[in-house]
């Protein structure tokens, strides 16, 4: 067990139509590392919620704080699948200020492919 200090970051997935989601799908919510751009973003934390069509859009992400560089540029990431089948997805790039003292709430909105 890592003695290493974590901080946490949590929020709310959201999607504007006014529909419900079909049984057992999936959310998944990544905290990447965006600051090279036209490379593979840097994965810092991820979780993965199922059955989020009764257990509802709330997420938080773990990370080390001492993965967060100065000048870096963080962003989180969503997308509702079903049945491997992709339904919603981040289309605008949600950036975080990692380095402060408290990381507010986030809504993360995310558009219907």
């Amino acid at each position: 067990m890592s003695s290493e200090p974590v901080r946490s970051i949590s929020g709310t997935v959201r999607y504007l139509e006014k529909i419900a989601l079909p049984a057992n799908s999936i959310l998944q919510v990544t905290l990447l590392d965006v600051s090279v751009q036209d490379t593979i973003s840097k994965l810092l934390a991820g979780a993965i919620y199922h059955h989020v069509d009764t257990a509802g859009l709330d997420f938080t992400l773990e990370f080390r704080p001492a993965d967060v560089l100065p000048g870096h540029r963080y962003a989180i990431s969503a997308h509702i699948k079903h049945n491997d089948q992709l339904l919603f997805v981040t289309t605008e790039q949600h950036q975080v200020e990692l380095d402060v003292d408290y990381v507010k709430g986030q809504d993360v909105v995310v558009s219907r492919v």
